[in-house]
């Protein structure tokens, strides 16, 4: 059962990078989500300095997934930034993680093969009944932003399972640093749309030192997740890894309802009495199934 441990820590450096990044994309010189994403991007290729530990050179299949996994990565970024600019912090990703474990669970039975046993498939359905229950009702998301947060996360779905296919084809450390190299490349493909390269230069040279150290540190956390969150996806059943994203966005919650309690402005977040009864009936049904999963997983 680590891979419990390091999927639900993961998930925590996820609500925090979640955060920063809803918190600078409100920014005059950080508003543009291919600039974000490409700046994340690069700084994805830190993963090389792992490749002495470990590194040990893939079949070809390897490669190919390994890559894919990184490009489906960045343009599922692409498309959440684009929807978490306008949207709220906790719902936006609560949308995306909620459905993500859908497609995720859908993907990994057509190429994986992956099937649950009963327990483990009641554990899933009362996780991911609690992600909806955080993000249903008034106040959510526009009909544009929707359609957005499904592409990001079937995208986002197809990434995980690329990168457990890529797992399967070789170590861990190996897997990880071929999924970054490919969100990297991808990220280049960035640079050719219209205006992204003159406002990525203008975000270097015109940022404040203070928001550049946010972006950093964001982003420190959200690398760390994304090592935790691989190593539990190379440990267990994807499927079930990521229907603990539901633990993400309690996190979130969490987080935003104490930053907005003091900096009310920051992140725009709408916390009535009537959204935080149902996100707590979801928080209820997430430790219901995170119960059910720690007695049911073999």
């Amino acid at each position: 059962m680590t891979w419990l441990i390091w999927a639900s820590v993961g998930y925590f450096f996820n609500a925090l990078v979640a955060l920063v990044d809803k918190s600078l994309l409100g920014r005059e010189r950080l508003d543009n989500p291919a600039v974000y994403t490409f700046a994340i991007s690069c700084l994805g290729l830190l993963a090389l300095v792992l490749v002495p530990f470990g590194w040990q050179t893939p079949s070809f299949i390897g490669w190919v997934w390994g890559l894919a996994s990184g490009l489906c990565f960045t343009a599922a970024l692409w498309v959440m930034f684009t929807v978490l600019k306008s949207g709220e912090a906790s719902r936006v990703p609560a949308y995306i993680g909620s459905l993500n474990p859908l497609f995720v669970f859908a993907v990994s039975f057509l190429l994986i093969g992956e099937r649950l046993a009963l327990e483990q498939l009641l554990a899933f359905v009362v996780l991911v009944l609690g992600g909806f229950m955080m993000v249903s009702g008034r106040g959510g998301l526009n009909k544009k932003q929707i359609s957005l947060a499904v592409l990001s996360s079937a995208i986002f779905g197809m990434a995980f399972v690329f990168l457990k296919l890529t797992f399967m084809e070789t170590s861990f450390i190996t897997g990880l640093v071929l999924s970054r190299t490919g969100a990297f490349l991808s990220g280049l493909l960035l640079l050719f749309l219209p205006g992204t390269l003159s406002s990525f230069s203008h975000m270097v040279k015109q940022t404040s030192g203070g928001i550049k150290f946010s972006f950093l540190a964001g982003q420190a956390s959200g690398a760390l997740a994304g090592v935790l969150n691989s190593y539990a996806v190379s440990l267990a059943s994807v499927t079930l890894v990521q229907s603990l994203q539901g633990m993400q966005y309690v996190f979130i919650l969490v987080l935003a309802l104490l930053i907005s309690y003091k900096w009310p402005q920051l992140l725009r977040e709408e916390i009535s009495s009537d959204v935080l009864v149902r996100k707590i009936i979801g928080i209820i049904f997430i430790a219901g199934g995170l119960w059910w999963l720690s007695w049911s997983y073999v």
